[in-house]
């Protein structure tokens, strides 16, 4: 092999490394056991012993601590809500009976899975693109070989997502005394809306075994930006 042979070789390796390595990562910077520690909830709200809190996750820097992406950017709101069981009797909160608006207009709520599809893998695919067009000229030589390993990774990178978003999200739960749940509920943001700056939220936790409900209403506040 000739120097300049050897030469474009070891350029094509390294540019494959750039790309393989740059291109699929999800590294958010807080835990899901993170947010079972005390928290500063945006609003909250007691009934008779049943204590509902929210706390936004719209904001670039929580968003992005949370989820390592701004979800706003592809329309997704993340809600964090925890009830707290201080009564008696043992209530249901269910994830269906939280809903949220902006200026009377519902928003439609996402399954875990579908706000990771439409948010984060989208984010991720773009950091691919970005990554090989950082990589210049030589990666679209290197493309043929590497796409089909990075389809798979990046494959990998999304199952991966899926599961998180899974996780973190809002699980229903029948609480006894003393008992508590949290979790993220998603909504997908009308189009054209970005971070609105305030969101109407609305929560219902039931009592087991009768009718009687606790509805909770809450403005929730969501930072602005300031470019």
């Amino acid at each position: 092999m000739t120097s300049n042979n050897r030469f474009v070789s070891i350029r094509l390796i390294l540019t494959a490394s750039l790309i393989m390595s740059g291109c699929a990562s999800f590294e958010p910077g807080l835990r899901l056991q993170d947010l079972q520690k005390p928290r500063q909830p945006t609003a909250r709200s007691v009934q008779d012993g049943i204590e509902v809190s929210v706390e936004e996750f719209l904001s670039p820097a929580k968003s992005e601590m949370m989820f390592d992406a701004d979800l706003t950017d592809y329309g997704v709101a993340a809600l964090l809500v925890r009830v707290e069981n201080n009564a008696a009797e043992k209530y249901s909160a269910l994830r269906d009976n939280v809903k949220a608006s902006i200026n009377g207009q519902t928003l439609a709520s996402l399954a875990p899975k579908a706000a990771a599809d439409q948010a984060a893998t989208s984010e991720y695919v773009g950091k691919a693109l970005g990554w090989t067009i950082a990589a210049g000229p030589l990666a679209i030589l290197l493309w043929p070989v590497t796409i089909g390993a990075s389809a798979v990774h990046t494959h990998g990178v999304n199952r991966k997502i899926e599961a998180y978003f899974e996780a973190a999200s809002f699980q229903d739960a029948l609480l006894s005394p003393k008992q508590n749940t949290l979790g993220f509920v998603y909504f997908k943001l009308p189009d054209g809306v970005k971070r609105p700056e305030s969101l109407s939220v609305e929560a219902e936790v039931i009592e087991d075994g009768t009718d009687e409900k606790f509805d909770y209403k809450f403005n929730v506040a969501v930072p602005q930006v300031v470019r």
